[in-house]
């Protein structure tokens, strides 16, 4: 009788350490990448539109102008920022964001309305002052670079409410400037008007029933700001910067580069998607911008307004223009945040006096949602499946050693009784007690004798930890070997087995000679029955016969799943569970990917 255990050789390009190490190495970049390198990646086609102005036959060096729409930057006071809040990626994606925006080095930034998510509900001068250092914290620019602000509804509000701030529009215009503002760029009449105070106003001048022409401005309000622009006549194109979007029919399309939908008129609590259709035809008829610039909406739009044929000798234009920039901030509406490129040169720079003196584009921020979707997720599922394999597979090989572990295998020649008995039924040891008959401590009498195989050589098992005393009755690596009486051909030579241990027992003598005990077999020889549902299939691949077998885990095996296994001195220390194992791998994969992700954040955003 032989004992073999074969181990289970791996290579090293596929050992546990190294999946683990790849995994981790894999995370590592995957976590670069898809939080900062998808950043840098999404600008790498998004140019200045210079060269339109270039093929125009301009010579002159473009003004360039960012334009950003809704950052809306959270109140880290109100909104209680924490790492696993929206609020905190919003802002971490707004920092990624402005960081790499700021490599385009623009000349000048106009910001579109709704800087600040909440600022029209502060009421304490402090807190506006810690939220705007915030914000300016974050969408840091050079002091050579200017920055014009657009007042929004979420800034100054919109509408009368009691939980609005009554000094909203007077915090904006101490920190970000004048709500109604016209500054002279490249040429060009930039205006900025207070859509919101607009839009109230109109309210007002509607519930009285008056028109634009008889209607009396309120002071310093924005019906008054639009008519001194037209007042002041100028041969400068307009660019007019609104934070509301114009008016327009419901059936007007924004073109192939939005996302979803069109913009319709709609309104509600401190919100009105568009200006009404007087206002829409006062600001067109007065003021005649050739481009008009909105935000609000969150997604892109692109649309043109006509002009009366009446008014057409102004500026021999009949048409004018209006793009909705994208959100700049992350939005459940829009799956790609964006912002607006615009450059500028000066009128008598043209070729012709018909030509373009501006040219835009737009441009695309990565897609949080679809990151998450098609890259983690997937990532996630394929590390979870490595890992679950890993550990299964180990706690099979660990379970292919034998309960008698460790055992020592030697070989001894039959004639050296020194060397202890050549079979291990007088070992002193077994895996459990037995409560039946024990082997004799001393010699056996002539009238017994024992089968044994003459062999040359033969294995030799013992137990290395002899604490245990008893028979080997119960030992999985014997047979049943049968006794036989004297008068058999083959004697068995008492001093072939020396005594193993010492005890009281001794073979009867003379005449009464009570019947040798008999082994019963090992628990290893008998069949186990699994009294579980199981299914199996069998099929042929590469002409070999194939079997999966898919059977309920019983409560012993579930048990085992959840517990801890049992120490075992071939391990160090106490063996875990596998779900135990499972989290720790998951831990040690995860680790150097957080402490990545944190690091780069920390130093470069």
């Amino acid at each position: 009788m032989s004992f073999i255990h074969e181990k289970r050789t791996r290579s090293r390009l596929l050992s546990r350490n190294t999946i683990i190490n790849l995994l981790r190495f894999f995370w590592v970049v995957l976590v670069i990448w898809c939080e900062f390198g998808v950043f840098f990646y999404s600008l790498s086609d998004c140019k200045w539109p210079d060269k339109e102005l270039r093929e125009a036959g301009s010579t002159e060096k473009p003004t360039r102008v960012l334009l950003i729409a809704d950052p809306q930057l959270p109140n880290p006071r109100r909104s209680g920022i924490s790492w696993l809040h929206y609020d905190a990626s919003s802002t971490r994606y707004l920092r990624k964001g402005w960081s790499v925006v700021t490599r385009l080095h623009p000349h000048v930034v106009v910001w579109l309305g709704d800087v600040l998510a909440s600022g029209r509900y502060v009421t304490n001068e402090d807190e506006y002052k810690n939220y705007v250092d915030e914000f300016k914290g974050i969408f840091a620019t050079d002091k050579s670079v200017p920055s014009y602000f657009v007042p929004g509804n979420r800034d100054v509000g919109l509408g009368e409410s009691s939980a609005f701030s009554k000094n909203a529009r007077k915090y904006f215009t101490e920190y970000f400037g004048p709500v109604n503002q016209e500054i002279d760029l490249a040429g060009h009449r930039l205006i900025f008007i207070d859509a919101p105070g607009l839009v109230d106003e109109d309210y007002r001048r509607h519930g009285k029933g008056k028109q634009y022409e008889t209607w009396t401005p309120a002071m310093g309000g924005p019906i008054e700001f639009i008519a001194s622009v037209a007042i002041r006549a100028s041969s400068s194109p307009i660019i007019l910067f609104s934070h509301i979007p114009l008016s327009r029919p419901a059936s007007t399309s924004c073109g192939p580069l939005r996302e979803k939908g069109s913009i319709r008129a709609s309104a509600g609590h401190g919100y009105q998607n568009m200006l009404g259709k007087e206002t829409t035809r006062f600001v067109l008829h007065t003021l005649r911008p050739a481009v008009v610039f909105s935000g609000d909406n969150r997604d892109y739009c692109n649309m043109t307004h006509q002009l009366s044929a009446s008014d057409a000798n102004v500026l021999a234009k009949t048409t004018a223009r209006e793009v909705t920039v994208k959100s700049f901030s992350p939005s459940k509406h829009i799956r790609r945040p964006g912002f607006q490129l615009l450059s500028l040169i000066p009128p008598d720079s043209a070729v012709s006096h018909h030509g373009s003196t501006f040219a835009d584009t737009h441009c695309l921020l990565p897609d949080t949602f679809r990151i998450f979707n098609s890259i983690y997720l997937p990532a996630l599922v394929l590390t979870a499946i490595v890992l679950l394999y890993l550990n299964i597979s180990t706690g099979r090989h660990r379970r292919r050693f034998s309960t008698l572990s460790p055992v020592s295998a030697s070989r001894s020649r039959p004639s050296s009784p020194s060397r202890g008995p050549e079979s291990a039924i007088w070992a002193n040891w077994s895996p459990r007690k037995s409560s039946g008959p024990t082997s004799p401590a001393v010699a056996l009498p002539p009238s017994v004798t024992v089968r044994v195989p003459n062999a040359k050589e033969i294995f030799t098992f013992r137990a290395l930890s002899p604490s245990a005393s008893g028979s080997p009755l119960d030992s999985p690596l014997l047979s049943p070997i049968p006794l036989f009486h004297a008068g058999h051909e083959d004697e068995m030579n008492p001093a072939h087995y020396p005594s193993q241990h010492h005890s009281d027992h001794v073979w009867p003598s003379g005449e009464d000679v009570h019947e040798a005990p008999s082994f019963i077999p090992s628990p290893s020889a008998r069949r186990s029955e699994r009294k579980w549902p199981s299914w199996s299939w069998s099929f042929v691949f590469r002409g070999r016969r194939r079997r999966i077998t898919i059977a309920l885990p019983t409560w012993g095996e579930m048990k085992k799943f959840y517990a801890s296994d049992s120490s075992d001195s071939m391990y160090r220390g106490k063996r875990r569970g596998m779900l135990w194992r499972l989290g720790g791998d998951s831990m040690s994969v995860a680790l150097p990917a957080v402490v990545t992700w944190a690091l780069i954040g920390w130093l470069f955003f």
